[in-house]
């Protein structure tokens, strides 16, 4: 299990959830955009629960590793999650051109996506 420190709380999921967190925050880095999210978590006390999150490219997440005895939350539908929206920032998208512009040809892409 993982202890993600994060706006000065912490919370505990799972090694996969948290690998997953760490890649989604550095692609969001290159889209300069935030984008709100739900995790699994495990309360000190073994309690299962979801948590909310909106990071963006200046979040400042810490990830540690962590013994516990409780069994970890099922999370592969929030790491499934997570890795789509990581990859969907490295797909370029196309821009519209200007109808004044005729040089513009329709595969060009916005400068953000290069």
């Amino acid at each position: 299990m993982k202890r993600i420190s994060y706006s000065g709380g912490s919370f505990l999921t799972t090694d996969s959830v948290a690998g997953a967190l760490l890649h989604f925050v550095a692609a969001l880095g290159s889209s300069h955009r935030a984008e709100a999210i739900e995790i699994p978590v495990l309360h000190d006390d073994g309690r299962e629960d979801t948590i909310q999150l909106v990071i963006g490219p200046a979040s400042e997440l810490v990830s540690v590793s962590e013994a516990t005895s409780f069994a970890e939350p099922d999370s592969s539908a929030a790491v499934e999650n997570l890795h789509k929206r990581t990859e969907s920032l490295a797909v370029p998208r196309p821009v519209a051109a200007d109808s004044a512009d005729s040089a513009v040809v329709a595969t060009d892409y916005d400068f953000d996506d290069l």
